[in-house]
């Protein structure tokens, strides 16, 4: 018995002596093949990632800061790149979000591990569902650390699968380039989108600084098996660095090819689609165009663009991002006057032809029940899912173009048969009448608020009038470019009437997500894109008093990065929109509605910004009521004081933000918002 006992522990001893000179053996190779890593240099994975980003032709990145991510902040610092820190991670979200769609490239956010990554998930998101290409990168826990406890532990890449077109978790050094080259190439390609890279904090800092901190000193025991953990995690800090300094590209020179852009893949239609296309706008007699924020994305540019549907000259209707491709002034003086904002809901039922161009038939266009049944449609899309949306109820194209819009239309425009043909004229001078009738109801409904006292409160109509009034002066005086960055609910639904950009990328809003609180992010981007490309431009930001709440803490970002960016927020001191809803359906219930009248200005100047106040704002308990506010009735002559001294002292300031709190009539925007045809 004692024999057999001695035997099976001999065999034992065997076999964890066996497996220990196997790791032994494994752990020996590893070190071999990894003679190239010095344990006394500096080098570590954040340069490797700005290097990338420079290839890429990245000049900003947005972040809040963290420990996880340090070395790519610094190192992007080092190679020139703007680091844009902001107050909250889904601002840095949102900024990334603006800045791809303001210049087509690849937007690109940083956070720290845990619940860094966690509050982006509502803006990367939206910019799913806008379909802007962004790249989303957080820390992690250290992977010697892994399933050990440690902070932050947890599965950042499969959060992330759900709301982004890839999400990975890189494992070792020498798979940080290719997996950002591969990362940015996906959120470009197709359909645009957001992407995901979760890189640890060994991956990202220095050989020497991962060993003295995360793995013991050798201590070794004479028993082999009680080294087994300690080679497992040696042997694992030796993976993560493993041919990570291989000699085969240039650690300092970004220029190298290692680090260049791969080729997004980008649908094209095909000849027969084209074919199909041609042969129905020739033959039709009451086309219109309809285009959306997808028309906007690379490889065509804006002008080219615009062009292109200049030629094609059928009457146009713009929404998201395609806003401001054509202006009224611009398409009077070619004699071809084709923008329309106020008559879509009539043309689609009249026209005998639409296209549906980088848009899909959801509910901003009533999910296709308001098209002309006989109506031939091409619908074109870089979506395959877009282009079938609903077709099983409302609608069916007669010609689906699974291709990018701008190339389609500008080869569209290209065709001697298409541009030859003509229209019927009563057709397009019947959509223009129409058009004309609203713009005279609209300047008739702030004609007629005028003649309304306001005391204490300032009318909307009349300050949004006036308020475009005072940009558009500015725009001409100045040979200024506006920016308009919509953020709310009823007071941005009806500033859209007024405000309106003139030229292409020159309008921001949430997309179909339709999300509150994008403002403060929006506006930075959009302010440092147009520094960076020296252009004489104002970024106005509106905002809801609800949804001023969201991003109000980014003034502070504005003054650190002295970035003058006019923020107007349109205050009845309630959530309006659902309010205008709730009560109706349920017996006049306001409950979660109502908001107090706030200082806003104050709080913006709090912040480092410069605030005004138009309008009477309700004094909290122990403050001196501001009587001549209360007694003020706002006319349209008030107002435009109020205003000239909002711009002069913009002017006076010019690398610090503007607040202006404006005290609107809530009942006012109500009966308007009821009344008010869409856009």
């Amino acid at each position: 018995m004692a024999l057999a006992l001695n035997n099976k522990a001999t065999i034992i001893g065997s076999l964890l002596a066996l497996s220990a000179g196997k790791a032994s053996y494994s752990l020996i190779q590893m070190k071999r093949d990894s003679t190239r890593i010095n344990e006394n240099q500096e080098k570590h994975g954040g340069k490797l990632v700005a290097n990338t980003f420079k290839a890429h032709g990245i000049t900003h990145v947005f972040t809040l800061t963290g420990g996880h991510i340090s070395p790519i902040l610094v190192e992007c610092e080092r190679s020139g790149i703007n680091v844009i820190d902001t107050r909250h991670e889904v601002t840095a979200v949102y900024a990334a979000d603006a800045m791809a769609r303001l210049t087509g490239k690849c937007g690109v956010a940083l956070v720290t591990s845990g619940p860094g990554l966690t509050n982006t998930i509502t803006a990367v998101e939206n910019a799913h569902l806008a379909e802007s290409p962004l790249l989303l990168i957080s820390g992690a826990a250290p992977l010697v650390q892994h399933n050990r406890g440690a902070l932050q532990d947890i599965d950042h890449a499969g959060l992330m699968k759900t709301v982004c077109k890839y999400s990975k978790k890189v494992f070792t050094v020498r798979d940080i380039v290719p997996e950002i080259r591969k990362a940015i190439k996906i959120a470009l390609s197709g359909v645009p989108g957001p992407v995901f890279l979760e890189i640890p904090y060994d991956v990202l800092y220095s050989y020497e600084h991962v060993k003295q901190a995360l793995v013991p000193s050798a201590t070794l025991s004479r028993f082999p098996i009680t080294n087994i953990s300690l080679w497992r995690r040696q042997y694992q800090l030796f993976d993560i660095f493993h041919n990570a300094w291989d000699g085969s590209y240039s650690y300092d020179d970004f220029n190298d090819k290692y680090y260049a852009p791969i080729q997004p893949d980008i649908p094209h239609y095909s000849n027969c689609q084209f074919k199909k296309a041609v042969n129905l706008i020739a033959n039709a007699k009451k086309p219109i165009l309809v285009l959306g924020s997808q028309v906007m994305l690379p490889p065509v540019q804006p002008e080219e663009l615009k062009e292109a549907v200049l030629k094609l000259n059928m009457p146009t209707f713009m929404s998201g991002m395609a806003r401001g491709l054509l202006s009224d002034k611009e398409t009077e003086q070619t004699n071809k006057n084709i923008q329309f904002r106020f008559v879509r809901k009539q043309a689609l039922k009249e026209a005998d032809l639409i296209i549906i161009a980088g848009l899909p038939v959801d509910f901003r266009i009533s999910f296709g029940r308001g098209f002309n049944p006989k109506a031939k449609i091409i619908a074109v899309n870089r979506s395959v899912d877009a282009l079938n949306m609903n077709t099983d109820i409302y609608w069916k194209p007669t010609v689906k173009v699974h291709s990018d819009c701008g190339i389609f239309l500008n080869d569209l425009s290209k065709s001697e048969k298409v541009t030859s043909r003509e229209f019927s004229a009563e057709f397009c001078a019947n959509l223009r009448k129409l058009e004309l009738e609203e713009k005279d109801k609209l300047a008739k409904k702030v004609a007629e608020a005028q003649n309304v006292e306001s005391i204490g409160k300032v009318n909307p109509l009349v300050f949004l009038s006036k308020l475009n009034e005072k940009i558009e002066q500015a725009r001409v005086r100045e040979q200024k470019d506006i920016i308009i960055v919509a953020d709310g609910g009823d007071f941005i639904g009806t500033a859209a009437k007024f405000v309106w950009p003139t030229k292409p990328l020159q309008w921001l809003d949430p997309g179909l997500f339709g999300t509150l609180g994008v403002g403060g992010g929006f506006a930075l981007a959009a302010k440092l894109v147009a520094n960076e490309n020296k252009r004489n431009c104002d970024v106005w930001l509106l905002y809801g008093d609800g949804t001023a709440g969201y991003s109000i803490a980014e003034v502070d970002t504005f003054v650190r990065h002295k970035l003058q960016v006019n923020i107007c927020i349109g205050n009845d001191s309630c959530w309006a929109q659902v309010c205008r809803q709730q009560k109706p359906l349920f017996d006049g219930s306001e409950v979660a509605c109502p908001l107090e009248d706030r200082h806003y200005e104050v709080v913006g100047a709090g912040y480092g910004g410069k605030g005004i106040l138009i309008g009477s704002c309700k004094p909290e308990e122990g403050e001196t009521p501001d009587k001549k506010n209360e007694e003020t009735n706002f006319t349209s002559y008030v107002i435009e004081q109020k205003l000239t001294e909002f711009f002069d002292m913009k002017n006076n300031f010019s690398n610090r933000p503007m607040i202006m709190n404006v005290m609107i009539d809530g009942g006012s925007i109500e009966k308007f918002r009821k009344t008010a045809k869409y856009i």
